[in-house]
């Protein structure tokens, strides 16, 4: 490969995967046609990120990523422990086992040898699942500094044409195209197989634009970048009202806020004049007040938009009935879990009779309680170590004494995506899918390998967007 070519093929490397695996990711099922092109491309990625690390340069860039390739690999460790087969007598004993092994035992049927994993083959779905936040890390971690700070714009404009093609499903119906068979037919869900998740990946739009804003190099160009930022966020979270989410509206809505406080403090600096500062001023207040006053006209007048809302109460109220079963589980299978992927299987063995319905949970909508049924205390001891890990990046970089305020931005990229992966993991599953894990994982990535402005700008010098 010629030494341009190489470079155009680094520059759109890490951009192509992540919109692939965007585009065929955004199922949970493991019967999705999708996880095949997903983990191919995760295993093609990784061939070809690996042979960068033997090089001095990519040891150095390996270290900062240390840690987090140790926590996957400590994921996986305990995934394949789950899949040792261990004899009927242990396997009995285990925690969470017994009551299964006497009705096994009563109806006829062998135990013989069986892994702590209730569903085997869901736990080795669960361990092909770490494929894609690996290529994360090794792919991020060889790509350069210029090309890192041209990704968000590319995923801002995949983020905007999958917010386009949601308004077009919602449009078209149930005769609309969808990417996946079983899906919210009828419902806006993009590229996704659920709306929520939909409503979750446009909700990445705001942290996007900052990191977008932050590493602009031109002063001028940055004003009207800021100014379009502000107006397609209006937009993105009108898509976000028409999922019909409300998880989706309340992480979307604060970080809409959020972004446009922190955008309403870096006005100043967009173009170096005072008309300049009241435009961007101005633009932001309207389109809050202009994004609010949509909202209460959906609420009062959108008939359709209610009745969206409505269809969603029925798994609301079932995710709250099903918290004292979903407790209890988690002490039956303590301290070992009942086997990663295997939260279906051991619900139906408890699932009480007054809420037998045409519903059915395939996933508990609390990814927290469906860890720790899963994967027991060493899940979360692994969830910790992966929050400690997090905040210890977080706070090297925010005190580094040669960190620039203006990488503090890049800082609060992070914190964002995060915050709404974690807000949204409270009701839902949104890191089921490979598509959100990829951008999850990137996200704790960035902690380490911030998108860092250039050389030029640091040393308290001010961004585009002007944040001190």
């Amino acid at each position: 490969m010629s030494r341009s070519r190489e470079s155009l093929f680094d520059r759109w490397f890490l951009a192509i995967f992540l919109i692939a695996i965007l585009l065929f990711g955004g199922s949970a099922r493991v019967d999705s046609g999708g996880l095949v092109v997903v983990r191919t491309l995760a295993i093609v990625a990784i061939a070809i990120a690996l042979p960068y690390w033997r090089d001095e340069y990519g040891r150095d860039r390996l270290q900062r990523s240390r840690p987090l390739l140790l926590l996957i690999g400590a994921a996986a460790a305990w995934m394949l422990i789950q899949l040792i087969p261990l004899p009927a007598g242990l396997w009995s004993a285990l925690p969470g086992h017994g009551e299964l092994a006497a009705r096994m035992t009563a109806a006829g049927v062998e135990i013989g040898w069986r892994p702590l994993a209730l569903s085997p083959g869901r736990a080795i779905h669960s361990l092909l699942d770490l494929l894609v936040p690996l290529a994360v890390v090794l792919i991020v971690g060889r790509t350069s500094d210029p090309d890192l700070r041209q990704l968000p714009l590319r995923l801002l404009a995949f983020l905007g044409v999958a917010a386009v093609f949601g308004v077009l499903q919602l449009l078209g119906g149930e005769g609309a195209p969808y990417f996946h068979r079983i899906t919210n037919t009828g419902a806006a869900v993009g590229f996704f197989a659920n709306r929520n998740h939909h409503a979750v990946f446009l909700a990445l739009y705001w942290p996007l634009l900052l990191w977008f804003l932050h590493g602009r190099n031109d002063r001028a160009g940055s004003h009207a970048a800021t100014l379009l930022g502000v107006l397609g966020g209006v937009a993105i979270m009108l898509a976000i009202m028409a999922t019909g989410s409300r998880a989706g509206l309340a992480i979307g809505g604060v970080s809409f806020l959020a972004t446009s406080a922190l955008l309403y403090r870096m006005r100043s600096a967009s173009v170096g004049t005072e008309s300049a500062a009241k435009i961007v001023q101005i633009t932001l207040i309207a389109s809050i007040v202009g994004t609010l006053a949509g909202a209460a006209a959906m609420l009062l007048f959108g008939s359709g938009f209610m009745d969206r809302l409505d269809r969603g109460d029925v798994v609301a109220d079932l995710r709250f009935a099903v918290l004292p079963t979903l407790n209890a589980m988690i002490w039956n299978y303590a301290p070992f879990g009942g086997g990663f992927g295997s939260f279906e299987a051991a619900y139906k063995i408890v699932e009480p009779v007054n809420l037998l319905s045409l519903q059915y949970l395939n996933h508990a909508h609390n990814d927290y309680l469906e860890l720790l049924i899963d994967g027991g205390l060493p899940a979360l001891a692994l969830l910790i170590a992966w929050v400690l890990i997090a905040w210890r990046g977080i706070r090297s970089g925010w005190r580094h004494e040669q960190s620039a305020p203006t990488d503090r931005i890049g800082l609060l990229v992070s914190i964002m995506m995060l915050a709404i992966f974690a807000g949204a993991s409270l009701v839902d599953y949104p890191l089921r899918t490979p598509a959100l894990a990829a951008m999850a994982t990137l996200a704790t990535v960035l902690i380490y390998r911030r998108p860092d402005v250039p050389s030029a700008r640091r040393k308290g010098q001010r961004t585009s967007t002007g944040f001190r």
